[in-house]
């Protein structure tokens, strides 16, 4: 077949089929032309014995001697000829092969290496056949799995990371209150508790991202009627709302209805809510709205200083946050996000973000309807 830029693509299949052509046209062409070429010779040196025969008066025996003559330089074409062709063959054969198993074993090479631990190798990816369209398939996997793997050197260095900063504060609070520095007061064991809390919330989240991301999480696939799901939702954090002076306002028709997890989702939303109210200021405004159709969308609007372009494709990923200035007890635990979209996922759906810096962040849930 012709490929787009107009050379010729050729399959093994057909790379193999033209080397047998070739193998048994080349062993046929050498044993025409070689048993040809002995033949001739031979004959014309047996018609050089019979002139000299008849001549000495040897005419008698000229059948025979013609038959064995004949017959002997047959076979001694048919072995060299047949020795040239197995040579040309092997030669032949060798080349092709050669051309065929290279690209195998240097893709072999590398699958060790790869199993070995060393995701950076690559193999090179010649042609348009079968191999080599292998070779760039193991490329691909080869750069899936550095990925994986230095996503977990990320999340190894991120967990610890996370879990050494209460960790340090209950063990410095726990040292001052031994040496009599810091006294044994109320407030004290407050904010012992406060760090104990924050460290069980965040391996709770730890555990909840494992579970959703690993499939083991349980879903309760039913038809949800929207509306009582967003208002129970905006009712169970208007007081904190309210207690930074941010609206959060709810819009969403009677009758709207999404086939999804009730549990599941609701969680979703409160991740993105509690997120909307971390970054909108007091006198902003929060608007978790739904829309019905063939699809069931569901927006979380805020009207907060926005993300940067650049953040907007990580703003998913595990213990990314946009604004690094943020200190974890203001910023979350940073998987929250995370979070949400596996559960979305999980639920045959997809959730996405637009944001304007500066004027505000919509998330948008897509459901399908029931």
């Amino acid at each position: 077949m012709m490929a787009g830029s107009g050379t010729f693509k050729m399959s093994i299949k057909w790379k193999l089929l033209a080397s047998y052509i070739v193998v048994i046209a080349v062993c046929l062409g050498t044993v025409i032309l070689v048993t040809r070429q002995l033949t001739l010779s031979s004959y014309s040196s047996h018609l050089q014995e019979m002139a000299h025969g008849i001549m000495g008066g040897m005419m008698s025996s000229m059948t025979a001697d013609l038959d064995s003559a004949f017959r002997r330089a047959l076979n001694e074409a048919l072995l060299w000829g047949g020795l040239a062709a197995l040579a040309a063959a092997a030669a032949a054969g060798m080349l092709v092969s050669r051309r065929i198993t290279e690209p195998i074993h240097r893709m072999a090479a590398v699958t060790e290496r790869i199993a070995a631990g060393d995701f950076s190798r690559r193999v090179e990816a010649e042609g348009s056949d079968e191999v080599a369209s292998l070779a760039r398939s193991l490329n691909r996997m080869a750069a899936s799995l550095e990925g994986a793997e230095q996503n977990r050197r990320e999340l190894m260095a991120n967990i610890a990371h996370e879990l050494r900063t209460p960790l340090t504060s209950i063990s410095g609070y726990m040292e001052a209150l031994a040496d009599g520095v810091v006294a044994a007061e109320p407030e004290t064991y407050e904010l012992i508790r406060k760090e104990a809390d924050r460290l069980a919330r965040l391996v709770d989240d730890l555990q909840q991202l494992s579970r959703s991301e690993s499939g083991d999480e349980q879903l309760e696939m039913a038809v949800l009627p929207l509306l009582p799901l967003l208002k129970r939702t905006r009712q169970r954090f208007q007081p904190q709302y309210s207690r930074k002076g941010v609206t959060l306002a709810c819009e969403c028709s009677d009758g709207i209805t999404v086939f999804a997890d009730g549990d599941k989702l609701q969680q979703v939303l409160i991740n993105l809510l509690d997120n909307a109210l971390r970054y909108t200021p007091a006198g902003g405004r929060v608007t978790l709205s739904a829309r019905g159709g063939e699809k069931t969308t569901i927006r979380v609007s805020d009207t907060g200083s926005g993300i940067p372009a650049a953040d907007l494709p990580h703003v998913f990923e595990r213990f990314y946050r946009a604004d690094k200035s943020r200190s974890r007890e203001s910023g979350g635990s940073g998987i929250g996000l995370a979070i949400a979209r596996s559960y979305v996922r999980a639920m045959g759906g997809e959730i996405e973000v637009a944001s304007t810096p500066g004027a505000g962040t919509t998330f948008t849930i897509t459901l399908r309807s029931s």
